[in-house]
């Protein structure tokens, strides 16, 4: 663990800071985009763009690892997430704001999806034996940490000097990251190369159980990355609600950041408690049931300790989610192919994740009640995937 503990911290310039690049747009954009009278649709297919290109390029990321290896593929995709600040700023600057945001997006697909795959590939090549959950729980974090400093910084400098300059301060956090990055990641490739046509190897990674475990990615991207954060800023707005007497954007971007945290703080007890009691399916299957708990008390919640309570109950579930999809994708893949799975996988949540801000946008203009709900029902249709899941959990590893 001391191992992991490591890789954990040498990851975390780069996908801590990388993670700034996605979290300072949802509490900031859908008041830009309300306010130079963007449609809400819109503003949730903007959103969502970067989502819908990652579907393709998810795969080839995870391919592109297991080829040039996982640390290559990370610094690729922090380079390109420079360029995505950029482009933010130059819509704002321009005042052609959807024109600016929409492209940003389009190519925080491939970047994003280039940093998020190799982050797990290099998860899953660093975990050994019986500590795999609490390798991919500790990795997890240095991932999903990025996102709360990202919420946070959105919506409290929006607040203070204003959106652009806020976005010129997320550039030079990403310019960072990437400076870092490249002395810090190590490489872990393994031993033998991987080879074959992409179409070879993803026929010789497809197995039934591959898909349950995408779906279970899909679920939980689809209502938290995709539901709650595309959303969350328009409900607060929507229902008056004021945290430390900040603004919609402030308020809603302190929110996210809890869920964030909470998620964080959370996920190495999962992946322990997973490897502990040889049972990743079972915690998955209880931390679905306990997002769509939150999700449900985020629909209802009149007031804002109510809509705090329901998102920190979110990234509970969310936490030991995590970790356990991972793991169950390792059981599976073989060595030489983590980084594909981990495409695969991370497909799998884009899918989740598009869907989530076009239906949440679309929904909660008429009834927001309603929408939490429905996303509710649907994480709930994924626990006995995660009970049946179970059962394949200590299966052995092929090379």
């Amino acid at each position: 663990m001391k191992s992991a503990r490591r890789l954990a911290l040498a990851i975390a310039p780069g996908t801590l800071l990388a993670g700034i690049a996605g979290g300072i747009v949802f509490p900031i954009f859908p008041i830009v985009g309300d306010r130079v009278g963007l449609s809400r649709p819109f503003i949730g297919a903007i959103l969502a763009a970067n989502r819908a290109v990652r579907i393709v390029a998810a795969p080839l990321a995870g391919m592109l690892a297991d080829r040039i290896g996982a640390r290559r593929t990370l610094l690729i995709g922090l380079a390109l997430q420079i360029v995505v600040i950029g482009l933010y700023v130059a819509g704002m600057a321009t005042h052609h704001e959807g024109a600016g945001f929409l492209a940003g997006r389009l190519l925080h697909g491939p970047g994003s999806a280039f940093v998020f795959v190799a982050a797990q590939a290099l998860a899953l090549e660093a975990g050994e034996g019986g500590n795999t959950g609490e390798t991919a729980g500790t990795v997890r974090v240095a991932i999903v940490l990025g996102i709360p400093l990202g919420f946070a910084i959105g919506g409290v400098l929006a607040d203070s000097i204003g959106d652009l300059m806020t976005f010129v301060v997320a550039g030079g956090a990403v310019t960072a990251a990437f400076i870092a990055a490249s002395f810090t990641v190590p490489d872990l490739r393994p031993s033998v190369p991987q080879r074959g046509s992409a179409w070879k190897t993803l026929r010789e990674i497809r197995d039934r159980r591959l898909l349950a475990v995408g779906g279970l990615n899909f679920a939980l991207a689809f209502a938290a990355g995709g539901m709650v954060l595309t959303t969350l800023a328009l409900l607060v707005d929507d229902r008056h609600l004021h945290l430390f007497g900040r603004s919609a954007e402030g308020t809603s971007g302190m929110l996210m950041g809890i869920m964030s945290i909470v998620d964080a703080a959370f996920t190495p007890f999962a992946g322990r408690l997973g490897d502990r009691l040889h049972a990743h399916g079972r915690v998955a299957a209880g931390s679905l049931a306990v997002v769509s708990i939150g999700l449900v008390v985020i629909g209802l919640a009149s007031g804002t300790p109510g809509l705090a309570i329901g998102i920190a109950i979110v990234g509970f579930g969310s936490a030991g989610l995590g970790p356990s999809v991972l793991v169950l994708l390792g059981a599976i893949v073989p060595r030489d192919r983590l980084g594909t799975g981990a495409g695969v996988l991370q497909l799998c949540a884009d899918v989740g994740g598009m869907l989530g801000p076009i239906v949440g946008t679309s929904i909660i203009a008429t009834n927001s009640e309603l929408a939490y709900t429905i996303t509710a029902a649907l994480v709930a249709c994924f626990i006995p995937a995660a009970i049946w899941l179970q059962r394949f959990e200590r299966a052995p590893v092929t090379s």
